[in-house]
């Protein structure tokens, strides 16, 4: 905590209630209640060096942050959740099996943000895939990229995990979340190259996710 301080008064935003770096819808809350997990900085602080694995949760507001028009509201009626999209980005829609939708960049074709579904058990929760750092192990060694980071947060009223992962093959944020009887997955994949331009828009796309429209 003493090191979050010391590093908000360096910047000079100490003093500043409610200071929020980037996307203050998202995280105005969270400050305000002094969280400053290892968590929270991997999220919300980028001048925070986050840590190899987080274990906090934390709790934070849905984000509705369009991030100066970067992101647009996306709600699917039938599938029923909400979402912020890249607002320039290509929409392709279901594809059985493989994604509910997918939005991708025009120019770069690398860059992907991706909502899939899948049918769990009933009365199963989140903590069936265990914790956070359990899962993004398993997802690293099926993606071939190495474990950055992850985290376990509740967003709005929904239990929600992220895992980062890295390597030759890209830059990867995923989130996952469990409600309705389903299990969803948030993928959000760019160029190792892009990835600090494209970081905190897909930490927000991941934060805005609820699985009901909004």
């Amino acid at each position: 905590t003493a090191l979050v301080h010391q590093r908000l008064a360096d910047a000079g935003l100490a003093s500043r209630p409610g200071f929020s770096p980037r996307a203050p819808s998202v995280f105005a809350e969270a400050d305000r209640r002094h969280v400053v997990s290892a968590t929270l900085s991997a999220a919300v602080f980028p001048f925070i060096p986050k840590p190899a694995i987080a274990a906090d949760v934390i709790s934070i507001p849905a984000s509705t942050s369009r991030l100066g028009g970067k992101l647009e509201a996306f709600s699917d009626v039938a599938k029923g959740y909400s979402i912020y999209r890249p607002s320039a980005w290509n929409k392709f829609d279901a594809s059985p099996g493989e994604y509910d939708v997918k939005f991708q960049d025009v120019v770069g074709m690398t860059e992907q943000v991706i909502v899939s579904s899948s049918p769990v058990s009933s009365g199963k929760g989140l903590d069936a895939l265990g914790s956070a750092a359990d899962l993004g192990a398993k997802v690293s060694k099926l993606r071939d990229l190495s474990l950055v980071s992850t985290s376990e947060m509740i967003v709005g009223d929904v239990p929600l995990y992220t895992v980062e992962l890295a390597g030759s093959g890209g830059h990867e944020l995923l989130g996952f979340a469990v409600s309705k009887g389903k299990l969803w997955r948030i993928t959000c994949k760019t160029a190792a190259s892009r990835w600090p331009k494209n970081e905190e828009m897909f930490r927000t796309v991941i934060a805005s996710f609820q699985p009901r429209i909004l």
